[in-house]
Protein backbone atom coordinates (compact mmCIF):
# COMPACT_ATOMS: atom_id res chain seq x y z
CA UNK A 1 0.00 0.00 0.00
CA UNK A 2 2.78 2.44 0.90
CA UNK A 3 4.63 1.62 -2.32
CA UNK A 4 1.48 2.28 -4.36
CA UNK A 5 1.02 5.65 -2.70
CA UNK A 6 4.53 6.58 -3.86
CA UNK A 7 3.88 5.54 -7.49
CA UNK A 8 3.52 8.07 -10.30
CA UNK A 9 0.06 7.22 -11.68
CA UNK A 10 -0.49 10.43 -13.63
CA UNK A 11 0.03 8.80 -17.03
CA UNK A 12 -2.84 6.40 -16.35
CA UNK A 13 -5.33 9.11 -15.41
CA UNK A 14 -7.35 10.05 -18.47
CA UNK A 15 -9.68 12.98 -19.05
CA UNK A 16 -12.69 11.04 -17.74
CA UNK A 17 -11.08 10.38 -14.36
CA UNK A 18 -9.83 13.97 -14.13
CA UNK A 19 -13.40 15.12 -14.73
CA UNK A 20 -14.61 12.77 -11.99
CA UNK A 21 -12.18 14.30 -9.51
CA UNK A 22 -13.14 17.82 -10.63
CA UNK A 23 -16.82 17.07 -9.95
CA UNK A 24 -15.85 15.75 -6.51
CA UNK A 25 -14.01 18.99 -5.71
CA UNK A 26 -16.77 21.23 -7.10
CA UNK A 27 -19.59 19.34 -5.37
CA UNK A 28 -17.72 19.33 -2.07
CA UNK A 29 -17.05 23.06 -2.41
CA UNK A 30 -20.77 23.67 -2.78
CA UNK A 31 -21.50 21.54 0.27
CA UNK A 32 -18.91 23.47 2.30
CA UNK A 33 -20.62 26.71 1.28
CA UNK A 34 -24.03 25.33 2.21
CA UNK A 35 -22.97 24.46 5.75
CA UNK A 36 -21.13 27.66 6.66
CA UNK A 37 -23.90 29.01 8.88
CA UNK A 38 -24.97 25.75 10.52
CA UNK A 39 -24.73 25.63 14.30
CA UNK A 40 -22.21 22.79 14.27
CA UNK A 41 -19.91 24.79 11.97
CA UNK A 42 -20.12 27.93 14.11
CA UNK A 43 -19.52 26.04 17.35
CA UNK A 44 -16.56 24.13 15.95
CA UNK A 45 -15.08 27.38 14.60
CA UNK A 46 -15.15 28.86 18.09
CA UNK A 47 -13.47 25.76 19.52
CA UNK A 48 -10.77 25.78 16.83
CA UNK A 49 -10.04 29.44 17.57
CA UNK A 50 -9.21 28.43 21.11
CA UNK A 51 -7.11 25.43 20.10
CA UNK A 52 -5.19 26.74 17.06
CA UNK A 53 -5.14 30.46 17.79
CA UNK A 54 -1.78 31.41 16.29
CA UNK A 55 -1.55 29.35 13.09
CA UNK A 56 -2.88 30.84 9.83
CA UNK A 57 -1.72 28.44 7.10
CA UNK A 58 -4.94 27.63 5.20
CA UNK A 59 -8.26 29.23 4.28
CA UNK A 60 -11.53 28.64 6.13
CA UNK A 61 -14.76 28.15 4.18
CA UNK A 62 -13.23 29.71 1.03
CA UNK A 63 -12.96 33.08 2.81
CA UNK A 64 -9.94 35.23 3.56
CA UNK A 65 -9.88 33.94 7.14
CA UNK A 66 -7.07 31.46 7.70
CA UNK A 67 -6.15 28.78 10.21
CA UNK A 68 -3.76 25.86 10.59
CA UNK A 69 -3.89 23.14 7.93
CA UNK A 70 -5.50 20.69 10.38
CA UNK A 71 -8.06 23.20 11.65
CA UNK A 72 -9.00 24.39 8.16
CA UNK A 73 -9.40 20.84 6.90
CA UNK A 74 -11.50 19.91 9.92
CA UNK A 75 -13.82 22.91 9.76
CA UNK A 76 -14.29 22.68 5.99
CA UNK A 77 -15.08 18.96 6.26
CA UNK A 78 -17.63 19.57 9.01
CA UNK A 79 -19.28 22.35 7.01
CA UNK A 80 -19.33 20.13 3.93
CA UNK A 81 -21.05 17.31 5.81
CA UNK A 82 -23.33 19.45 7.99
CA UNK A 83 -26.31 19.25 5.62
CA UNK A 84 -25.70 15.72 4.27
CA UNK A 85 -25.54 17.01 0.71
CA UNK A 86 -22.03 15.72 -0.09
CA UNK A 87 -21.23 12.92 -2.52
CA UNK A 88 -21.38 9.22 -1.70
CA UNK A 89 -19.44 6.08 -2.65
CA UNK A 90 -17.64 3.20 -0.94
CA UNK A 91 -20.34 2.98 1.79
CA UNK A 92 -19.63 6.55 2.88
CA UNK A 93 -18.78 10.11 1.86
CA UNK A 94 -15.27 10.08 0.39
CA UNK A 95 -14.92 13.59 -1.01
CA UNK A 96 -15.97 15.47 2.14
CA UNK A 97 -12.91 14.03 3.88
CA UNK A 98 -10.42 13.87 1.01
CA UNK A 99 -11.11 17.25 -0.60
CA UNK A 100 -10.89 19.46 2.54
CA UNK A 101 -7.65 17.75 3.59
CA UNK A 102 -6.11 18.20 0.13
CA UNK A 103 -7.34 21.78 -0.28
CA UNK A 104 -5.87 22.78 3.08
CA UNK A 105 -2.56 21.21 2.12
CA UNK A 106 -2.73 22.95 -1.26
CA UNK A 107 -3.32 26.30 0.41
CA UNK A 108 -0.27 25.74 2.60
CA UNK A 109 2.18 24.30 0.06
CA UNK A 110 0.87 25.47 -3.32
CA UNK A 111 0.32 21.89 -4.56
CA UNK A 112 -1.95 21.78 -7.62
CA UNK A 113 -2.79 20.07 -10.90
CA UNK A 114 -1.90 16.40 -11.46
CA UNK A 115 -0.47 16.08 -7.94
CA UNK A 116 -3.87 16.91 -6.41
CA UNK A 117 -5.76 14.64 -8.79
CA UNK A 118 -3.40 11.72 -8.16
CA UNK A 119 -3.52 12.23 -4.39
CA UNK A 120 -7.34 12.14 -4.39
CA UNK A 121 -7.35 8.96 -6.48
CA UNK A 122 -4.79 7.25 -4.22
CA UNK A 123 -6.75 8.13 -1.08
CA UNK A 124 -9.89 6.79 -2.75
CA UNK A 125 -8.02 3.59 -3.66
CA UNK A 126 -6.94 2.93 -0.08
CA UNK A 127 -10.49 3.55 1.19
CA UNK A 128 -11.90 1.14 -1.42
CA UNK A 129 -9.32 -1.55 -0.71
CA UNK A 130 -9.97 -1.59 3.03
CA UNK A 131 -13.73 -1.66 2.48
CA UNK A 132 -13.44 -4.60 0.08
CA UNK A 133 -11.61 -6.65 2.70
CA UNK A 134 -14.35 -6.38 5.33
CA UNK A 135 -16.85 -9.27 5.39
CA UNK A 136 -19.90 -7.32 6.61
CA UNK A 137 -21.22 -3.75 6.25
CA UNK A 138 -19.63 -1.43 8.79
CA UNK A 139 -22.96 0.31 9.42
CA UNK A 140 -24.46 -2.90 10.81
CA UNK A 141 -21.75 -3.08 13.48
CA UNK A 142 -22.19 0.58 14.38
CA UNK A 143 -19.16 2.00 12.55
CA UNK A 144 -19.48 5.06 10.30
CA UNK A 145 -17.31 4.31 7.22
CA UNK A 146 -16.74 8.01 6.51
CA UNK A 147 -15.06 8.38 9.89
CA UNK A 148 -13.19 5.08 9.98
CA UNK A 149 -12.11 4.58 6.36
CA UNK A 150 -12.01 8.32 5.71
CA UNK A 151 -9.16 8.70 8.21
CA UNK A 152 -7.19 6.06 6.33
CA UNK A 153 -7.98 7.42 2.86
CA UNK A 154 -7.11 10.98 3.79
CA UNK A 155 -3.82 9.89 5.39
CA UNK A 156 -2.93 8.06 2.18
CA UNK A 157 -3.89 11.06 0.04
CA UNK A 158 -1.78 13.43 2.13
CA UNK A 159 1.22 11.09 2.02
CA UNK A 160 0.87 11.04 -1.75
CA UNK A 161 0.65 14.82 -1.98
CA UNK A 162 3.61 15.31 0.38
CA UNK A 163 5.58 12.61 -1.48
CA UNK A 164 6.56 10.87 1.74
CA UNK A 165 8.95 7.91 1.65
CA UNK A 166 7.22 4.49 1.77
CA UNK A 167 8.44 3.74 5.30
CA UNK A 168 7.07 7.08 6.57
CA UNK A 169 3.80 6.39 4.76
CA UNK A 170 3.53 2.97 6.40
CA UNK A 171 3.96 4.54 9.83
CA UNK A 172 1.43 7.28 9.01
CA UNK A 173 -1.16 4.68 8.02
CA UNK A 174 -0.48 2.71 11.18
CA UNK A 175 -0.91 5.82 13.33
CA UNK A 176 -4.11 6.70 11.45
CA UNK A 177 -5.44 3.18 12.05
CA UNK A 178 -5.33 3.80 15.82
CA UNK A 179 -7.28 7.04 15.39
CA UNK A 180 -10.03 5.89 13.01
CA UNK A 181 -13.41 5.98 14.73
CA UNK A 182 -17.01 7.19 14.47
CA UNK A 183 -20.34 5.68 15.52
CA UNK A 184 -23.57 5.29 13.56
CA UNK A 185 -25.36 5.90 16.87
CA UNK A 186 -24.53 9.59 16.44
CA UNK A 187 -26.39 9.90 13.12
CA UNK A 188 -29.00 12.63 13.42
CA UNK A 189 -26.85 14.75 15.75
CA UNK A 190 -24.15 17.39 15.35
CA UNK A 191 -21.54 14.72 15.99
CA UNK A 192 -22.12 13.08 12.59
CA UNK A 193 -20.56 15.97 10.61
CA UNK A 194 -17.79 16.04 13.21
CA UNK A 195 -16.89 12.54 11.99
CA UNK A 196 -15.80 13.97 8.63
CA UNK A 197 -13.88 16.76 10.32
CA UNK A 198 -12.12 14.45 12.73
CA UNK A 199 -11.18 12.08 9.89
CA UNK A 200 -9.46 14.93 8.03
CA UNK A 201 -7.78 16.29 11.16
CA UNK A 202 -6.64 12.87 12.41
CA UNK A 203 -5.21 12.04 9.00
CA UNK A 204 -3.15 15.24 8.95
CA UNK A 205 -1.96 14.62 12.51
CA UNK A 206 -0.96 11.05 11.64
CA UNK A 207 1.13 12.18 8.67
CA UNK A 208 2.70 15.04 10.65
CA UNK A 209 3.64 12.64 13.46
CA UNK A 210 5.14 10.09 11.07
CA UNK A 211 7.23 12.81 9.42
CA UNK A 212 8.55 13.73 12.86
CA UNK A 213 9.69 10.13 13.39
CA UNK A 214 6.72 8.63 15.25
CA UNK A 215 6.42 4.91 14.54
CA UNK A 216 3.57 2.44 14.27
CA UNK A 217 3.38 -1.33 13.95
CA UNK A 218 3.75 -2.59 10.40
CA UNK A 219 0.77 -4.90 10.88
CA UNK A 220 -1.55 -2.20 12.27
CA UNK A 221 -3.86 -2.64 9.29
CA UNK A 222 -3.70 -6.33 8.35
CA UNK A 223 -2.29 -8.06 11.43
CA UNK A 224 -4.28 -10.47 13.60
CA UNK A 225 -5.00 -7.61 16.03
CA UNK A 226 -5.03 -4.83 13.44
CA UNK A 227 -7.69 -2.51 12.09
CA UNK A 228 -9.31 -4.97 9.68
CA UNK A 229 -9.75 -7.60 12.38
CA UNK A 230 -11.07 -5.02 14.85
CA UNK A 231 -13.71 -3.89 12.34
CA UNK A 232 -14.86 -7.44 11.55
CA UNK A 233 -17.22 -9.73 13.45
CA UNK A 234 -17.19 -13.53 13.50
CA UNK A 235 -16.18 -13.77 9.86
CA UNK A 236 -12.53 -12.89 9.27
CA UNK A 237 -11.48 -10.07 6.94
CA UNK A 238 -9.39 -10.62 3.82
CA UNK A 239 -5.86 -10.09 5.08
CA UNK A 240 -4.16 -12.07 2.31
CA UNK A 241 -4.97 -10.54 -1.10
CA UNK A 242 -2.17 -8.21 -2.20
CA UNK A 243 -3.03 -4.52 -2.40
CA UNK A 244 -3.76 -3.26 -5.94
CA UNK A 245 -3.57 -6.86 -7.18
CA UNK A 246 -5.56 -6.23 -10.38
CA UNK A 247 -3.81 -2.97 -11.23
CA UNK A 248 -7.22 -1.31 -11.72
CA UNK A 249 -8.03 1.99 -10.04
CA UNK A 250 -11.10 1.72 -7.83
CA UNK A 251 -12.43 5.08 -9.01
CA UNK A 252 -12.63 3.66 -12.54
CA UNK A 253 -15.07 1.03 -11.28
CA UNK A 254 -17.03 2.91 -8.60
CA UNK A 255 -17.22 6.68 -9.01
CA UNK A 256 -18.66 9.08 -6.44
CA UNK A 257 -22.36 9.79 -6.79
CA UNK A 258 -23.68 13.34 -6.38
CA UNK A 259 -26.61 13.84 -4.02
CA UNK A 260 -29.74 15.70 -5.09
CA UNK A 261 -31.32 15.78 -1.65
CA UNK A 262 -29.81 16.98 1.68
CA UNK A 263 -30.75 13.82 3.56
CA UNK A 264 -29.20 10.40 4.09
CA UNK A 265 -28.42 8.76 0.75
CA UNK A 266 -30.16 5.60 1.92
CA UNK A 267 -33.45 7.39 1.13
CA UNK A 268 -32.64 8.87 -2.28
CA UNK A 269 -33.96 6.00 -4.41
CA UNK A 270 -37.19 6.04 -2.44
CA UNK A 271 -37.54 9.83 -2.70
CA UNK A 272 -37.16 9.56 -6.48
CA UNK A 273 -39.85 6.88 -6.47
CA UNK A 274 -42.30 8.91 -4.38
CA UNK A 275 -41.81 12.05 -6.49
CA UNK A 276 -42.22 10.01 -9.67
CA UNK A 277 -45.53 8.49 -8.49
CA UNK A 278 -46.73 11.89 -7.26
CA UNK A 279 -46.05 13.53 -10.59
CA UNK A 280 -47.43 10.72 -12.76
CA UNK A 281 -50.67 10.36 -10.84
CA UNK A 282 -51.21 13.88 -9.51
CA UNK A 283 -51.22 12.63 -5.93
CA UNK A 284 -52.18 14.78 -2.96
CA UNK A 285 -51.52 13.94 0.68
CA UNK A 286 -55.24 13.48 1.28
CA UNK A 287 -55.32 10.65 -1.30
CA UNK A 288 -52.81 8.46 0.52
CA UNK A 289 -53.57 5.68 2.97
CA UNK A 290 -50.09 4.16 3.24
CA UNK A 291 -46.55 4.36 1.81
CA UNK A 292 -44.35 1.26 1.84
CA UNK A 293 -40.65 1.92 1.25
CA UNK A 294 -38.69 -1.23 0.43
CA UNK A 295 -34.97 -0.90 1.34
CA UNK A 296 -32.06 -3.03 2.54
CA UNK A 297 -31.73 -4.27 6.10
CA UNK A 298 -28.64 -2.11 6.58
CA UNK A 299 -30.31 1.07 5.35
CA UNK A 300 -33.42 0.40 7.42
CA UNK A 301 -31.23 0.23 10.51
CA UNK A 302 -29.49 3.52 9.68
CA UNK A 303 -32.82 5.32 9.17
CA UNK A 304 -33.78 5.09 12.80
CA UNK A 305 -36.05 8.12 13.37
CA UNK A 306 -39.72 7.34 12.89
CA UNK A 307 -40.76 10.61 14.54
CA UNK A 308 -37.89 13.08 14.09
CA UNK A 309 -37.67 15.71 16.81
CA UNK A 310 -35.84 18.23 14.63
CA UNK A 311 -34.12 18.80 11.27
CA UNK A 312 -30.99 16.80 12.21
CA UNK A 313 -33.03 13.70 12.96
CA UNK A 314 -35.20 14.33 9.88
CA UNK A 315 -32.16 13.62 7.68
CA UNK A 316 -32.36 10.00 8.87
CA UNK A 317 -36.12 9.59 8.84
CA UNK A 318 -37.85 7.68 6.05
CA UNK A 319 -41.30 8.91 7.20
CA UNK A 320 -40.12 12.52 6.90
CA UNK A 321 -38.49 12.00 3.49
CA UNK A 322 -41.54 10.30 1.99
CA UNK A 323 -43.97 12.80 3.52
CA UNK A 324 -41.94 15.79 2.34
CA UNK A 325 -41.53 14.34 -1.17
CA UNK A 326 -45.26 13.66 -1.47
CA UNK A 327 -46.42 16.93 0.08
CA UNK A 328 -44.04 19.27 -1.81
CA UNK A 329 -42.73 17.28 -4.76
CA UNK A 330 -39.15 17.86 -3.61
CA UNK A 331 -36.82 17.54 -0.63
CA UNK A 332 -34.57 20.60 -0.51
CA UNK A 333 -32.47 22.52 1.95
CA UNK A 334 -35.40 24.77 2.79
CA UNK A 335 -37.47 21.75 3.86
CA UNK A 336 -35.06 20.78 6.64
CA UNK A 337 -36.77 23.05 9.11
CA UNK A 338 -39.03 23.06 12.13
CA UNK A 339 -41.70 24.62 9.93
CA UNK A 340 -41.74 21.64 7.56
CA UNK A 341 -41.80 19.18 10.44
CA UNK A 342 -44.86 20.95 11.84
CA UNK A 343 -46.62 21.23 8.46
CA UNK A 344 -50.04 19.54 8.76
CA UNK A 345 -49.61 17.55 5.54
CA UNK A 346 -46.17 16.26 6.59
CA UNK A 347 -47.34 15.46 10.11
CA UNK A 348 -50.37 13.63 8.72
CA UNK A 349 -48.34 11.54 6.27
CA UNK A 350 -45.44 10.47 8.47
CA UNK A 351 -47.38 7.87 10.52
CA UNK A 352 -48.51 6.31 7.22
CA UNK A 353 -44.97 5.43 6.10
CA UNK A 354 -43.56 1.95 6.69
CA UNK A 355 -40.19 0.46 5.79
CA UNK A 356 -40.05 -3.07 4.40
CA UNK A 357 -36.67 -4.82 4.54
CA UNK A 358 -35.12 -6.53 1.51
CA UNK A 359 -32.41 -9.18 1.73
CA UNK A 360 -30.81 -8.65 -1.69
CA UNK A 361 -27.51 -6.78 -2.04
CA UNK A 362 -26.18 -4.33 -4.59
CA UNK A 363 -22.67 -5.28 -5.80
CA UNK A 364 -21.81 -1.60 -6.37
CA UNK A 365 -23.29 -0.23 -3.13
CA UNK A 366 -23.16 -3.17 -0.67
CA UNK A 367 -25.21 -1.44 2.02
CA UNK A 368 -28.10 -1.11 -0.47
CA UNK A 369 -30.50 -3.72 -1.77
CA UNK A 370 -30.09 -4.53 -5.46
CA UNK A 371 -33.17 -2.41 -6.09
CA UNK A 372 -35.46 -0.37 -3.85
CA UNK A 373 -39.20 0.03 -4.39
CA UNK A 374 -42.07 2.29 -3.32
CA UNK A 375 -45.70 1.22 -3.11
CA UNK A 376 -48.36 3.84 -2.31
CA UNK A 377 -51.78 2.60 -1.26
CA UNK A 378 -54.54 5.12 -1.84
CA UNK A 379 -57.64 5.49 0.31
CA UNK A 380 -59.69 3.84 -2.46
CA UNK A 381 -57.30 0.84 -2.07
CA UNK A 382 -55.57 1.39 -5.41
CA UNK A 383 -51.89 0.46 -5.12
CA UNK A 384 -49.35 2.49 -7.10
CA UNK A 385 -46.00 0.75 -7.58
CA UNK A 386 -42.80 2.51 -8.56
CA UNK A 387 -41.31 -0.73 -9.80
CA UNK A 388 -37.68 -1.58 -9.04
CA UNK A 389 -35.45 1.47 -8.53
CA UNK A 390 -31.87 0.51 -9.36
CA UNK A 391 -30.11 3.84 -8.81
CA UNK A 392 -30.99 7.30 -7.54
CA UNK A 393 -30.73 10.23 -9.93
CA UNK A 394 -27.23 11.65 -9.47
CA UNK A 395 -25.69 8.22 -8.98
CA UNK A 396 -22.58 7.58 -11.05
CA UNK A 397 -24.76 5.35 -13.25
CA UNK A 398 -27.31 8.19 -13.66
CA UNK A 399 -25.03 11.22 -13.40
CA UNK A 400 -26.05 14.84 -13.28
CA UNK A 401 -24.99 16.92 -16.27
CA UNK A 402 -22.14 19.45 -15.81
CA UNK A 403 -24.61 22.35 -15.82
CA UNK A 404 -26.63 20.60 -13.08
CA UNK A 405 -23.47 20.24 -10.97
CA UNK A 406 -22.73 23.93 -11.39
CA UNK A 407 -26.34 24.80 -10.55
CA UNK A 408 -26.09 22.74 -7.36
CA UNK A 409 -22.90 24.54 -6.30
CA UNK A 410 -24.49 27.94 -6.98
CA UNK A 411 -27.61 26.86 -5.10
CA UNK A 412 -25.53 26.13 -2.00
CA UNK A 413 -24.80 29.84 -1.50
CA UNK A 414 -26.86 33.01 -1.23
CA UNK A 415 -27.88 34.39 -4.67
CA UNK A 416 -26.05 37.60 -3.77
CA UNK A 417 -22.80 35.58 -3.74
CA UNK A 418 -23.16 34.30 -7.31
CA UNK A 419 -20.13 36.18 -8.66
CA UNK A 420 -17.92 34.95 -5.83
CA UNK A 421 -19.11 31.35 -6.26
CA UNK A 422 -18.51 31.44 -10.01
CA UNK A 423 -14.99 32.73 -9.27
CA UNK A 424 -14.50 29.83 -6.85
CA UNK A 425 -15.63 27.34 -9.49
CA UNK A 426 -13.13 28.82 -11.96
CA UNK A 427 -10.37 28.72 -9.34
CA UNK A 428 -10.99 25.04 -8.58
CA UNK A 429 -11.01 24.18 -12.28
CA UNK A 430 -7.65 25.91 -12.63
CA UNK A 431 -6.30 24.29 -9.47
CA UNK A 432 -6.97 20.79 -10.82
CA UNK A 433 -5.88 21.56 -14.38
CA UNK A 434 -2.50 21.13 -15.97
CA UNK A 435 -1.75 24.84 -16.14
CA UNK A 436 1.11 26.04 -13.91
Amino acid sequence: MARFIALDIHAGIGASLRDTVLVAFLDTAGCILSGRNEAVTRQLSAWLDQRYRNDRAARLLFSEERHSVAAAAMLNAVSGHALDLDDVALAGHPSVVLVPALLAESDHTGARGPALVSAYIKGYQVWADLLRRLPDPLHVKGWHPTAVLGTMGAAAALCALRNTAPDVTAHALGIAASRASGLVANFGSMTKPLHAGWAAEQAISAVDLALLGMTASMDALDGPTGLLTALSSERPPDRQTPFFETGELAISQVRPSVKKYPVCYAMHRVIDGVIGLRNRHGLRPADVERIDAHVSVTNARVLKYERPAGPLEAKFSMPFACACALAFGEVGLRHLSAETLSDPAVRGLMPRVRMQELDSQCPIEPSFAYTDRVCITLKNQTVLDSGPIRFAVGHAQLPLAPEQIEAKVLGCADPAEEAEVRALIARLRGLLGDRP
